[in-house]
């Protein structure tokens, strides 16, 4: 390979001078120049107005402060439900379907868990006495799952 001679003609290049592109260009400022004003106006400190004395601009309407919020009634926490499973004699269990029927006679649908709870609400309702009674005639059964 055969190298190319560059035309005399030619100079070599200096090399560029590197400015920071966040450099502000002081040139351009200099020639421009904003005309000072004569007479100054004088500087007050800001005066701290009374609340109530606090205009607001025209065509605004003034909204009065509310003292104290009114308090919300405290939302209801939802009631935790817990699921459990029991045993009865078959008579017993009958009869929450005779209730059942008693109640949508009286036009008032219920369901099984609504019965039983209704019963725990009577009983809770009991003077220890009354409440005695009633439990002595409950029958005893055996707990647990019953065998194969």
């Amino acid at each position: 390979m055969t190298q190319q001679k560059k035309p005399a003609s030619v100079a070599p290049r200096a090399p560029k001078k590197l400015i920071p592109r966040t450099a502000p260009k002081v040139e351009a400022e200099l020639h421009v120049a904003e005309p000072v004003a004569e007479v100054a106006a004088p500087v007050l400190a800001p005066v701290a107005a009374p609340a109530a004395e606090i205009k607001q601009p025209l065509g605004k309407p003034v909204k009065a402060k509310k003292e104290a919020k009114a308090e919300k009634p405290a939302k209801a926490r939802k009631v935790k439900l817990v699921r459990d499973s029991y045993a009865m004699p078959e008579a017993e269990y009958a009869q929450i379907n005779v209730l059942k029927k008693r109640l949508s006679g009286l036009k008032q649908e219920v369901k099984k868990s609504e019965l039983l709870r209704a019963g725990i609400a009577v009983l809770c309702a009991l003077d220890d006495a009354e409440l005695s009674t009633v439990m002595s005639h409950i029958e005893r059964i055996k707990t647990g799952r019953p065998g194969k």
